[in-house]
Formats: C-alpha cells, structure tokens, sequence
C-alpha cells in the first residue's frame, strides 16, 4: 500500500507542476512566487463565484427553489470537469513521462492506473470546493440546509462520474483520430465540432437579467436531470436524508470506477497501441528547396511547430474561433438574436461600452508565445546554437502569434464597426486597440516564459495549459485589460488614451526584451 501512495504522490506533483525540492534559491523563489499568485488567484475565484450565486440566490428563494442554486453549481461542476478533462486523458494514462519506469517496477499495473486516476480525482475535487463551498455559504444565508454533514460527504462523490465520462469519451475520441490518414487533421475536425456543438448548445440562453438566468438555470438543472441520474438524487438528498438515495450517490460512482480500471487493465496494451500509434508516409517527393532569409526560414519552422500540436492550436485560438462562430450566428440567427435581447434596456449602448473590452480580452487570452520557449524543451539548445540572432528567434515567435490574432483583429473590427454603427473614429481605434493587445500579449508571453520557462515537461498540455507562465501571462493580460476599462468612463477619447497607453507599454516591453530576454535566453 505504500507503493501506491508514493505513486499517486508522485502523479500528483507531476499533474500540478509544483515541486519544490530544488538546491537552488531562485528555483525555490519561483516555486513561493507561484504558490502565492495561485493561492490569490483562489481567493479571488471563491469571492467571485460567492458574489454571483449571493446575488442569484434571492431569486432562487422567490420563486421557492433555493435548492436549485446548489443543483445548479453540481451541473456546472460536472461540466467544468468533463472539457476540462478531456483531451488529457491519452497523455495521463496511456503516454506518460516515466512510462517505461514505472511498468519495469515490482508494482501491478492496476495499481499504477488507480494511483494515475486518484491524482486526477483530487486536482478536480479542489475545483470542486472551489466553486461548490461559496454556493454552499450563499445559500445558507437565504435558507436551511437538513443536513450540513451530508452536503460536504456529497461533495466527495461530485468528480468521479465526470471524471470517468471525460476519460472514456477521451479515449474515443483519441481512438477516433487514429483512423486519419492524418493524425492532425482529424483532431482538429473532433476539436472544432466539439467546440461548435458546446457552443450553439449554450445558444438557447434568453436575456441576461437576474431573473432570466434563474429561470434558464432551472432549465439547465431540469436537463441535466433527464441525462444524469446523480443530479436529481443530489437534490433529494439536500431535501432530506435517505438512505437508499445516499447509497446509490455513492455506488453509482464507485461501481463505475471498478469497471473503469477493470476496463482499463484488460485491454491496456491494446489501447496504448491503438491511441499512440503513428501514420508513416511513404510518398516521399524530391523538391527543390529554396533558401530564405534566416527570419522567414525561423517563421516557417515556427508555424509548423505550431500546427503540428491540434491541443496548441485549439488551446490558444480558443478565443479566436468563439469570436468567429458569435459572428456567424449573429448573421445566420440575426432576428433570433435582437429577439433575444429586446428586453434589455440600452442593449446596443452596453454592447458598444464593452465591445472594446470584450474584443481586447480575446486578444490578451490567445497567447501562442507564453508556452513557445518552454515547448522548445531539452532540445532548446539547437536553437541556441543556429547563426541567427536570438532577436529574430523572439520575433518569428511573435509573428506566429500575430497570424492567427490579425485575421480575427480584422474580421471582428470590421464586422462590429459595421453592426454597432461606430463613428469611423472608433472603428478605426477598435482595430488599433485589439492589435495593439496582441502586441502586448505577444511580447508579454515570451518575457514571462523566460522567466518561468518548463523545459522537462513530460507533456506538451502540461505546458500549454497548466505551466506557470501561461497563468502569470493570462493573468497579466486580464488585469491590463479590465483595469483601465473599468476605471475611465468609456468614450472616444478613453479608448484613444488607452490605445495610446497600451502601445508605450508595449514598445517598453520590446525593449525589455531586447537588452533582458537576450541574457536571459542564453542562460536557459
């Protein structure tokens, strides 16, 4: 039993990236840092997830219903563990770092997939306290709750289910892509109609007032209860303990846990095989190769680094790809889309407010260069090595970056301008304020990954969702994003002051870069 709790330790330090057993001072200074912005960053999610289900709650208690708020944050949490798992499932079961250690160890292989699936389980139930104990104290000063003991028992059982229904969709759709010609390109079209069918299933929401969001929450929690079973026994269990309903919340989980390992075990070896197999080509054609500038032949190398990881693309166009599909509906659904709205005063002024917020925001989240140098892993010294200037090799990652951001700057400012009938003014500092975002974001990004880089990472989604430089950079970008737009009163002149702001911040950053990020570069 010991053996499984080293293991599991050991998964679980790997799967938050927080060791801290580094002989060297700064290592260990960056190892306080982070703890310390990860542990602001917690507090501030359970104020805010407090203040949102505080302020739904006298609604939910109006209408004699106060249990649906804590239903509700259950069926937000299941979601929010299922996409949040997903995609990670091949990487923690079947293509881990110390995969070849660990099955050469005197330990059964059963023993090395639970110990995998328990670490798993505990990260998702801290997300699961996070959001679910700030309901839990809203809703206490509105209503009573028969039983206090029970509630926190319930929470136990909360990520199992989820996590079991992410990890077998997971392996389907791993295994789906497998039956590509091209691996990439059958991730991407999975990606993206996961993406679109997310996206239009959330299109049924109607207007945006406290009362209206009860009612669609009502909605949601009465769905779910038609597709999962533990909701609605969630719900009786808060009403009044039942014994018969509290075993069935806990052996429904439980059951399906054993038959997931049972599963798992048996058909281990066949299904690493099937999920990390890879399509050799043997059409090799001769070409004749033309020589570039050392900048251009950087970019290209960069951008087929870039979309040769569907999760590195997805991840960081996330925000690119909603701000196209909330275009196209808005022009294929644009009756339904006024309708739904109409009951909102001043509409239009609240959207021409915070468009240019909402657009920067998107800029600032769709980062590629806050992972760019940490993805150059252990093989970072080539780069180092080449007879190009690491100025071009900060400036071809930026330039990555900058494709995919320019075509969306383009398509959301024209086609806003457009609809929101800007003065041309606005129109034009609509598109200068976003790119001038995506500057900063890019330049942002790479000073930050060189100063938290993760160069031995066992997993490419290790680095591109969970590294502390994408959360410092993301954060940073927020912060930059929402401060002046909520401390100026928004008009043409405070979008032009604060274009103006953002372009001297970025040229600073640019010069960081420059006389920091060279030295710092080096030493890597």
């Amino acid at each position: 039993m010991s053996k499984f709790f080293l293991i599991t330790k050991i998964s679980l330090l790997q799967s938050i990236n927080f060791h801290n057993n580094s002989k060297f001072k700064s290592e260990r200074r960056k190892k306080t840092l982070k703890g310390l912005i990860i542990g602001i960053v917690i507090i501030y999610i359970l104020f805010y997830v407090y203040f949102i289900a505080n302020s739904l709650m006298p609604s939910f208690v109006l209408i004699n219903k106060p249990l649906y708020l804590l239903a509700l944050l259950f069926s937000i949490c299941s979601l929010y563990i299922f996409f949040a798992n997903l995609f990670k499932i091949k990487n923690i079961l079947f293509d881990f770092k110390d995969y070849d250690l660990l099955m050469s160890l005197p330990i059964k292989r059963s023993m090395i997939i639970i110990s995998k699936m328990v670490s798993l389980y505990i990260t998702n139930l801290l997300c699961t306290l996070i959001i679910m104990i700030p309901g839990y104290i809203a809703y206490i000063r509105y209503a009573s709750l028969p039983n206090h003991f029970l509630f926190f028992l319930l929470l136990l059982a909360i990520p199992i289910v989820p996590i079991l229904a992410s990890s077998v969709f997971g392996i389907i759709v791993s295994w789906l892509t497998s039956f590509f010609k091209n691996k990439k390109i059958g991730s991407y079209i999975i990606y993206l109609s996961i993406i679109i069918l997310v996206f239009f299933g959330m299109y049924k929401i109607n207007g945006l007032d406290e009362m209206a969001i009860v009612n669609n929450s009502i909605n949601i929690v009465d769905n779910f209860n038609k597709y999962y079973i533990l909701t609605n026994i969630f719900i009786t269990l808060l009403e009044g303990f039942n014994l018969i309903s509290l075993f069935a919340f806990v052996i429904i989980p439980l059951g399906l846990f054993v038959l997931f390992i049972i599963f798992i075990n048996k058909g281990y070896l066949v299904l690493r095989e099937k999920l990390l197999k890879q399509n050799v080509k043997s059409d090799y054609i001769l070409k004749r190769y033309t020589i570039n500038r050392p900048l251009i032949s950087l970019y290209k190398k960069e951008i087929k680094r870039y979309i040769s990881s569907p999760l590195y693309v997805i991840n960081t166009s996330f925000g690119c790809i909603i701000v196209v599909l909330l275009i196209m509906s808005i022009l294929i659904f644009n009756d339904n889309v006024i309708s739904r709205f109409e009951k909102i005063t001043n509409f239009n002024e609240i959207i021409k407010n915070n468009i240019f917020m909402i657009l920067s925001l998107i800029c600032v989240v769709s980062s590629t260069t806050n992972s760019s140098i940490s993805l150059e892993g252990k093989s970072i010294w080539i780069m180092k090595m080449l007879p190009v200037s690491t100025n071009n090799i900060f400036i071809s990652k930026i330039m990555v970056n900058l494709t995919i951001l320019i075509p969306t700057i383009i398509i959301a400012s024209t086609f806003f301008g457009i609809y929101l009938h800007l003065p041309f003014i606005e129109f034009l500092f609509l598109f200068l304020i976003m790119l001038a975002y995506s500057l900063f974001a890019s330049i942002n990004g790479i000073i930050i990954n060189l100063i938290f880089p993760k160069l031995d990472y066992d997993s490419e989604i290790r680095v591109i969702k969970q590294s502390m430089s994408v959360f410092i950079s993301i954060l940073v970008g927020v912060i930059v994003v929402v401060l002046p737009f909520n401390i100026l009163i928004i008009n043409t002149w405070s979008i032009i002051l604060i274009t103006s702001i953002i372009l001297l911040v970025d040229l600073i950053l640019a010069i960081v870069l420059y006389y920091y990020g060279n030295r710092k570069f080096k030493t890597l």
